[in-house]
């Protein structure tokens, strides 16, 4: 793991020089399995993946970092500034990267997911509420491309605190309800991949056929692996009904009816 690549000139300093040189020798003498860096910035992760050498990326994810735009000020994502106007959405070039990544293949660790434990407390989050741990968690896990989240216990009862989303009920794991009516920062429109949507009268996994059209979409066409992972759901987008059912019950306000229509054209059924 190559650590902090945050600005470019890091970036350039790594892969155009000795360092990854190193790593891709190390590997071929089998001495290392795999290359991975770990970023703050979404801009320069993003970089390192499409070079093609990087194998895994540690980056930090929680719902606050989300919403930051790109930058190599990594005091910048937890500073009370970055909060005090309104945010919207999660930010293009994060949203960018982990669909890159779950498209080629890269897999995300996530780190951060409490944001520094700020996201624990009420009077410390910039949401002014608190969410579990097991929500952060599950937030995190949740985003194209993460495969793990690397969580930073200093006790016991802390490592069981994270321990505790293994076996939670997904009422438990449901971070929707931490994030959404918020004043300054919304959501609205964009699909979380929360699963409120659930059940579909027609029984299509409405937030998974989201994620693989917003990666079709994001690719400009759609990736083999995203064909193939379409057709191997149960049910698809143009069995939707159009009863709005869902819709009903999305806390962001998705137009998941129109939404399913769009997927549907996309992957032809």
């Amino acid at each position: 793991m190559i650590h902090y690549v945050d600005a470019e000139a890091d970036f350039h300093r790594v892969f155009g020089g000795e360092i990854i040189r190193i790593a891709q020798r190390l590997r071929e003498e089998g001495r290392i399995r795999h290359i991975g860096i770990s970023s703050h910035n979404p801009a320069v992760a993003r970089m390192a993946v499409e070079t093609g050498l990087v194998d895994v990326l540690m980056f930090s994810v929680n719902p606050c970092y989300d919403l930051q735009p790109a930058g190599d000020d990594v005091e910048a994502l937890w500073a009370e500034e970055s909060y005090a106007g309104a945010l919207r959405n999660i930010d293009p070039d994060r949203e960018r990267l982990y669909e890159l990544c779950e498209r080629t293949g890269v897999g995300i660790d996530a780190m951060k997911v409490y944001g520094g434990g700020d996201l624990l407390n009420a009077e410390n989050s910039p949401f002014g509420k608190a969410m579990t741990p097991v929500q952060c968690i599950e937030y995190a896990l949740t985003r194209p491309g993460v495969a793990s989240v690397m969580v930073g216990c200093r006790t016991q009862d802390e490592i069981r605190a994270a321990l505790d989303w293994c076996g939670a009920s997904p009422a438990e794991r449901d971070y929707a309800s931490a994030m959404a009516g918020m004043e300054r920062f919304t959501w609205e429109g964009h699909c979380m991949y929360c699963g409120h949507c659930a059940p579909c009268s027609a029984g299509i996994d409405i937030a998974t056929v989201h994620k693989f059209h917003n990666l079709a979409v994001a690719q400009g066409e759609i990736p083999e692996t995203v064909r193939e992972h379409y057709a191997a759901l149960t049910h698809h987008a143009s069995e939707c009904i159009g009863c709005g059912a869902c819709e009903t019950r999305c806390p962001f306000g998705v137009e998941i009816v129109a939404s399913m229509r769009r997927a549907a054209e996309r992957f032809g059924y």
